[in-house]
This record gives C-alpha cells, structure tokens and sequence, in this order.
C-alpha cells in the first residue's frame, strides 16, 4: 500500500506538481489527425490540467496555443483560420503556431504592440495518424518512433477511445497487472483451464531501457506486452479467436487530460508480408477488432470502478502484483530525476534513439535468454 501522501505524488498531474512536471517532458498524444482534418475547425483539448486548442494552420501544420486568447479571454476555439494562423472572434488578434501575435486590428496602424505579445504555445508533431505534443519546458526530446506508428509498409488503424472518468495511473497499472487477462477477458480470449474456464498465466517483469517488458506464459503460448514510458501499453494484436495467423501489434495510449480524466487512444497495425495485404476471413476487416472492444469495455469497468483517483492506502498487494510496484517505482524514479534536472528514463536526445523502435525484434531478443515463471 501506499501512504496519503505517495499516493497524491503519484496521481496529481497538473501545472506544478512533480508529477505533472515529469509528464511533461515527454511527448503525448493529444488527438487522432483525423480529428482536426484541413480546413476543419479548431479542436479544445484538455491536456495535463491545461486547456488548450488544437488547429491546422493553412499550411496544414498542427498547432497547439492555451485556449484563451490573451486579449480579453475569449475561447480561441471558436476562432477562424486564416492568413497563416488563428484569428480570434472577439477582436481579430491573430496568433501563429509559435503563439507569436501577428496582427491585432484594433490598434493604430503602426503599433508595435502585437511583436511584444507571445500567447501559449506547445510544439506538435504528426505521425502515424497520431498528433502529438509537447509541454515541457526547453527543447523537445526525440518523438520515439514506435513500430506500429512510424513504419508505413502495412496497414494502420487509429481509435479514440473517448475519455476515461479516473486518473491516468490506475489506467496504467492495469498494463503489468498481467494475472487479470486470465480472468476479466477469460471467455473473449479463448483461455480454457479447468478453474472457472480460465487460466493463470505464469508470469514476470523485467526493467529496461523503455519501461518494463511483460511476459506471460500459458499452457500452450506464451505472450508479452510492454510498457514504455510514460504511458503507452505495445503489445502483439492476435486476430479474433487466433484461427487467422498474421503479424499484427497494436499500442495503447493513455494521455493525461487531469487528474480525474485520462484519454485513450489506440493504433493497430498489421505490416505486409512480401508487400502484400493479407487477404481476410469473411467478416475480419483491418479496422479495430470487436474482440478489442470487448476488452476494452472489461478494463473500463473494471478500472473506473475503482473510483475518479484510487485510494492506495487500503489496498493489499501480493506476488502478481510485482509489476504494479515495479510501475511505480519508474514513476517515482522519474519524478525524483526531474526535480534533479534530470531528464527521466525514455526521454531520448541522442541521435542514436532517432531510429524505428521495432518491439517485435526487442522482445525476440529478450525472450531468447529471458525466462518466464
């Protein structure tokens, strides 16, 4: 269990808490890109306590401003896009990418005034159907480039998830917390043991340089997941009922919105084998799979069920729960590295990380001198 105040360290994620602060030196994943299409409206999003507008310049490149112009406070999100930025409906004040204010027609002509003023402002990125930003301070860190988001030789499908009623962290333990699969998604997955229909896992954790690698093993498979930090599950995707063989991975994304509400993204991807498209079962499409809806709505009860913020103080954790702890460690680690000036682990700078991280080959090379039990 955790004290009152470990558990408020680890939970409380908006402007100013140490939590907060180590969210923000990663990139998150605010948006689908087919949310905020070209010409589209400007999108409010609310992101790690902050509300904020998300837009599409004309030259169709995301853009990330607070959500209140800093005129006179008027929701920016209702304004128009418009020579190279967003133009606020109130009085006109334009603003760029950069949130640097281009033209305010209500001065005098000549005025300086609009080159003095600078409104909020977070860098994006767009990448796998995905839009990306980052709100921390100094210079962005590399955007990881996640296989089933950055590889182009297959097929993708992207899903919102919507927004989860918790806080992000009880979201997150579910992803190491390996034993429930066995149990709340016993029946969907196809386990058979002679308890109750379901089987048991074996299971173990081990730590790296992304986060924590999770392994399974089952009478007649074993499976992995991981988490990297700071709050996406990749895992292998099997088709419905495991009877239509392909390579496919899916990643779960899990953004902080505040400390009550988490959004949900999700991705799947299914890579083509000697640059072919798999042709599919009647009824087995490439989009989100109705076994992967289930599950998902299993976790959604079982985890919003635990209330808006979990109180850790009551629980009583044992042997399985192993990854759970190791998940808090990192998190507490990664809190105390940034109060340190520190960037914290996953956090890449070095040319060396700007490359495809294929977690299909990273877990082929762990499971090769690994061992699960």
């Amino acid at each position: 269990m955790l004290s009152k105040e470990q558990n408020a360290l680890l939970t409380r994620i908006g402007p100013g808490t140490p939590g907060g602060d180590l969210l923000r030196r990663y990139w998150q994943p605010v948006a689908l890109a087919e949310e905020l299409p070209p010409g589209g409206a400007p999108l409010p999003v609310r992101v790690l306590g902050e509300d904020l507008v998300l837009f599409r310049d004309e030259q169709g490149r995301p853009g990330l401003l607070g959500l209140h112009c800093p005129h006179r406070g008027a929701d920016l999100s209702y304004g128009r896009l418009e020579d190279g930025g967003l133009r606020c409906l109130y009085h006109g004040w334009l603003f760029d990418r950069t949130g640097q204010c281009r033209e305010q027609p209500g001065e005098p002509a000549g005025s300086s005034f609009c080159q003095r003023v600078r409104h909020t402002a977070y860098p994006c990125q767009e990448a796998g159907d995905l839009v990306f930003a980052y709100l921390g301070p100094g210079d962005p860190p590399i955007l990881p480039k996640l296989d089933v988001v950055a590889r182009d030789d297959g097929i993708r499908a992207v899903e919102n998830f919507g927004l989860w009623p918790c806080n992000y962290l009880q979201i997150l333990e579910n992803s190491p917390d390996m034993t429930h699969t066995g149990i709340l998604h016993a029946g969907a997955g196809g386990e058979r043991s002679d308890i109750w229909g379901r089987e048991i896992p074996q299971v173990s954790w081990e730590e790296d340089e992304y986060g924590i690698l999770c392994l399974q093993r089952r009478t007649n498979y074993d499976r992995y997941s991981h988490f990297i930090l700071p709050t996406t599950n990749r895992l292998p995707q099997p088709w419905p009922g495991g009877k239509f063989k392909w390579p496919r991975g899916s990643a779960i994304f899990r953004t902080p919105v505040d400390d009550t509400h988490t959004l949900v993204l999700s991705v799947v991807f299914t890579p083509f084998v000697n640059g072919q498209a798999p042709e599919l079962p009647p009824g087995v499409t490439f989009d989100i799979t109705d076994q992967l809806h289930v599950h998902r709505l299993q976790d959604y009860q079982a985890i919003v069920s635990q209330g808006e913020i979990y109180d850790r103080t009551a629980e009583r954790l044992g042997a399985s729960d192993r990854g759970i702890i190791l998940l808090r460690k990192l998190i507490s680690e990664g809190i105390a590295a940034v109060e340190r000036g520190e960037d914290p682990k996953g956090v890449w700078r070095t040319p060396d990380k700007d490359r495809l991280l294929d977690f299909e080959s990273i877990v082929t090379d762990t499971l090769t001198v690994g061992s699960v039990g």
